[in-house]
């Protein structure tokens, strides 16, 4: 029932069906849960579970600009403005209980997964208390060895057992191994189509805006294990492929310098941020925010040896490798740094890992404060000077220490 929509229709009608059914199953009396971004979603699937997750409708709700209204909400019930700003913006969405932007049903669970950040524990935490509903931690603490050990991943495969007892007892349902095979071969699929857009970013010249992956990015997260995200995906690299061998890109205008992209999106400045470096002719050809969704594996042990592998997972020689090849991959002239105050985790030792790749790489790069959801602390001013300081390094052919 899709064929006649373009993928940015696609995309859009998905991530709406995607809360209406929770909205449905809500009415319809029946569980519906909330899920930190980067839960292995697979089990979520085998179990045909409605959940929701707050990190895309906080990126949504800061896209739309609501989130500053969501903040001052949390922080005048005595959140910190030092916590995380996707927390404060669920938070006070949460506390307010609707949303003009994005709004979605309250939780009956929750599902947490702390590969991230431990800070997603204490949000999640604290909302399973306020709620009196069980909450489910997996947990995958942050890697300090450069591969994963044999001991670690036992302990993470120690943990599905009382995962899927979790869900079965949220479902009424019993785990089907069966069915998890055909939701990890749809979810391979998917990323095997995610990953041939990051080969299309990758062509010189590229027919793909990259600030425009962000956007797909919403469907990675809540719903890769579908095979209408399958599709979804596919129509884009489809429509991607056909403009490039047209000889014209998503991009507009001139494609003079190729960046990688540090760091997540600053929601609230999306749309600044975009149309000021497609005005200098910069375009997004290497992220790996992106990256991380494209990951496919032949097994269990693999699947979470994946979710032990994201960005805020790993250990610097391992994040410098990553972004090193992302880098060359997608042959960039130079890096942008979101130096995003939410992200305490990401910013640890972002700097040092930003040195190590321009000096092996000698490439230039700037940094510009900011932060994922809370609009008061980024200014345009100040990111409009950094990249017309990067416009003059590239210009100039210099390397940089980083600015």
């Amino acid at each position: 029932m899709y064929e006649e929509l373009s993928a940015k229709d696609l995309l859009n009608a998905l991530v709406n069906d995607h809360y209406e059914k929770a909205f449905h199953a809500k009415e319809q009396g029946r569980p519906v849960g909330w899920v930190s971004s980067n839960f292995p979603q697979e089990f979520i699937e085998v179990f045909d579970i409605d959940v929701v997750y707050p990190e895309n409708q906080t990126a949504a709700i800061s896209a739309k600009h609501e989130s500053e209204e969501m903040i001052n909400i949390a922080e005048g019930y005595g959140y910190s403005s030092d916590i995380c700003g996707y927390a404060r913006v669920n938070l006070g969405f949460f506390n307010k209980g609707h949303s003009e932007a994005m709004n979605m049903p309250m939780p009956d669970f929750i599902l947490c997964c702390n590969n991230i950040c431990n800070q997603l524990i204490k949000w999640f935490e604290n909302i399973a208390f306020e709620l009196k509903i069980p909450m489910f931690l997996l947990d995958i603490p942050f890697n300090v060895n450069y591969e994963i050990t044999e001991e670690r991943l036992e302990y993470m495969r120690s943990q599905t057992v009382d995962l899927i007892h979790f869900l079965e007892g949220i479902s009424g349902k019993e785990y089907d191994s069966a069915r998890m095979k055909e939701v990890m071969r749809i979810s391979n699929e998917t990323a095997k189509q995610w990953r041939r857009l990051e080969a299309l970013s990758q062509r010189t010249p590229t027919a793909v805006n990259g600030f425009h992956l962000f956007n797909y990015m919403a469907l990675m997260v809540c719903a890769r294990g579908k095979e209408s995200t399958t599709e979804c995906i596919r129509k884009y690299a489809d429509e991607i492929e056909k403009r490039g061998e047209e000889g014209g890109s998503f991009f507009k205008g001139e494609q003079k310098y190729r960046l990688m992209m540090e760091g997540i999106a600053c929601w609230p400045y999306l749309r600044h941020n975009a149309k000021y470096l497609e005005s200098k002719g910069m375009n997004i050809t290497g992220s790996i925010y992106t990256q991380t969704w494209g990951r496919m594996y032949n097994n269990l042990d693999e699947m979470l040896i994946s979710y032990s592998n994201v960005p805020d997972c790993i250990n610097l020689e391992r994040a410098v490798d990553r972004r090193k090849t992302i880098a060359e991959q997608a042959n960039v002239d130079g890096m942008m740094v979101h130096m995003n105050r939410s992200c305490k985790i990401w910013d640890g030792f972002l700097l040092e890992m930003m040195r190590r790749v321009s000096n092996d790489l000698e490439l230039p790069y700037i940094t510009f404060d900011g932060d994922q959801s809370d609009p008061r602390v980024f200014n345009e001013t100040q990111f409009e000077l950094r990249i017309d300081t990067l416009d003059e390094l590239l210009e100039e052919g210099r390397n940089s220490d980083g600015i």
